[in-house]
């Protein structure tokens, strides 16, 4: 891994006026695109995006394969409600899960996988892990400890904002 230091100008970070923070927190977003823009390469190939796997996993493991519903899903995806809605519509119609209404609440939908969707998550998933893991694997491997505290610490902190 390279260890020069990266020359952030051309995003227009400018080190000079000493705001540590931006390069923290931009470098964050930089990163991130590059992570999602790789996964979100290899899940074409199976007619998935990004959003559209996160919500079959969480249909298939979340409250152990019980389902979960829409608002839940909503905490865990970086969607708005409206594009939720037309993420399960699209998942339905392919297959993918079910909908149905919560007997105990009635304006609640629960969402299911079905074995087309878990047959989908169970092929898609070795190369999917031997992706994010090489991934992760360009931080040297005596730092990941520590970036995954840092990070894990960081999530916690902004969590209890709210």
């Amino acid at each position: 891994m390279k260890t020069n230091k990266l020359d952030l100008s051309h995003y227009a970070i400018d080190p000079s006026k000493g705001r540590k923070y931006e390069d923290i927190a931009y470098v964050f977003a930089l990163i991130y695109n590059k992570l999602q823009t790789r996964v979100g390469c290899y899940l074409s190939r199976y007619d998935l995006s990004l959003v559209q796997f996160n919500l079959l996993m969480l249909a298939a493991y979340q409250n152990k394969g019980k389902g979960i519903n829409q608002v839940e899903i909503s905490k865990h995806l970086i969607v708005s409600a409206s594009n939720i809605t037309k993420l399960v519509e699209k998942s339905v119609r392919a297959g993918l899960i079910t909908r149905q209404t919560n007997p105990q609440s009635r304006r609640e939908n629960i969402i299911c996988i079905t074995q087309k969707g878990q047959a989908l998550i169970d092929e898609v998933w070795p190369q999917y892990d031997k992706l994010v893991k090489s991934l992760t694997e360009k931080i040297p491997a005596k730092d990941r400890p520590q970036m995954e505290q840092i990070l894990k610490n960081w999530f916690a902190a902004l969590q209890e904002e709210k």
